[in-house]
């Protein structure tokens, strides 16, 4: 079989150093090895937690390297975040002024309501959720504002959104992306979404930014939970825990939760596990052999460290790691899935010439990786 990707799983040392936000006191980082340190660079980097690293773990002089390497990656990532803020107070302000009713979501929404300490918590993008029959008017005040679809084969549409949640990730000049939504949930979960009227329903002015709309609290636990459990099988890092967690602490020690919601989602097991587990290592200075076990349960068949052979940092196996094969999907499912891509990343219909043309040259480069890979 090719090696489609591959599944990290790391030691303890590493472990406990990338979840020690959740600890009570700081982490005491033992010595490290070159392969341990560039992993722990690479995943940082990755999953944007250099400031949570960096928060909560106490270095010594030789992990200098490593140290240098994370403080930059922070600048980095606050810079960013200064220029995606005031893209996002362009956004808040024009829909506000159009009419259109909205919300963003997950780390957008935390940080709006001062959750976070400015600066610690980082996002990749902004996740805009609108109405369904807001689709084009907020489409056209995206473009207005400066923003275009990433992938520039895109079809300047709004048109083809049968099978996703979000339209193909957009971006402007300053660099920041946007996906626009009209559900919440995949359609491979729920037929109809159970969290986007919700969401709507009940939005609310931030706490910190009252010109930003946000979720209710105890609808932004629930979708983090479902985002990262169902929708991504873990494969966006820790980041959902160091939420949930600073969730909690901000609300005194106590989680505003909506029960049905959470059995609605399918989610109340997942839920459950995460909240004996925060609610142990907060009160913990190092990690207990329960707090362990229960870190195992959560992160039970996980995709949180998934690297694919295109992003692998890595030309040889890191030694404090074992690496396994991991490959989820047969071969005509991996063709199914990039058939359903390709149509809503293009926005284009099943039926045009367009569609079957991106098809046939993206199977062809498929096939030309997996031979090369069988050739290796």
């Amino acid at each position: 079989m090719p090696n489609f990707a591959k599944k990290i799983e790391l030691d303890d040392t590493l472990t406990e150093l990338f979840l020690s936000f959740l600890l009570d006191t700081k982490y005491q980082v033992p010595t490290l090895s070159t392969e341990q340190q560039n992993l722990i660079s690479y995943i940082s980097g990755r999953f944007l937690i250099s400031g949570f690293i960096l928060r909560s773990c106490d270095f010594n002089s030789s992990h200098k390297s490593l140290v240098e390497q994370l403080k930059y990656q922070r600048r980095m990532h606050l810079l960013k975040q200064i220029s995606m803020k005031h893209d996002l107070d362009n956004i808040a302000k024009t829909l506000n002024e159009r009419g259109i009713g909205h919300a963003f979501l997950k780390g957008t929404a935390l940080n709006a309501d001062g959750i976070y300490s400015s600066g610690m918590r980082v996002s990749r993008d902004i996740d805009l959720l609108v109405g369904l029959n807001m689709l084009d008017e907020a489409y056209s005040i995206l473009k207005s504002l400066g923003f275009k679809y990433l992938n520039k084969k895109t079809r300047d549409s709004v048109k083809y959104h049968h099978f996703g949640h979000h339209f193909p990730p957009m971006i402007n000049e300053n660099g920041t992306k946007l996906e626009l939504h009209w559900r919440v949930t995949h359609t491979s979960d729920f037929k109809y979404c159970p969290l986007a009227e919700i969401v709507l329903a009940n939005r609310r002015t931030s706490n910190a930014n009252p010109h930003i709309f946000s979720p209710k609290i105890e609808i932004t636990i629930a979708h983090l939970i479902h985002h990262s459990f169902i929708h991504h099988r873990m494969s966006l890092g820790p980041v959902f825990l160091f939420d949930l967690a600073t969730i909690f602490t901000f609300c005194n020690k106590e989680w505003p939760i909506d029960k049905d919601l959470h059995k609605k989602l399918g989610i109340y097991k997942n839920f459950e596990l995460c909240k004996i587990f925060i609610e142990r290592v907060r009160e913990e200075s190092s990690f207990s052999s329960e707090s362990k076990l229960l870190i195992d349960q959560i992160f039970k068949n996980s995709e949180w460290l998934r690297l694919s052979d295109e992003s692998k940092a890595h030309s040889v196996p890191v030694k404090t790691t074992r690496i396994e094969i991991f490959d989820k999907y047969n071969l005509a499912s991996k063709l199914l899935i990039k058939m359903r891509n390709n149509r809503t990343l293009y926005q284009v219909s099943y039926y045009s010439a367009k569609f079957w043309l991106i098809l046939a040259s993206d199977i062809c480069v498929f096939l030309g990786k997996v031979l090369g890979l069988k050739a290796k």
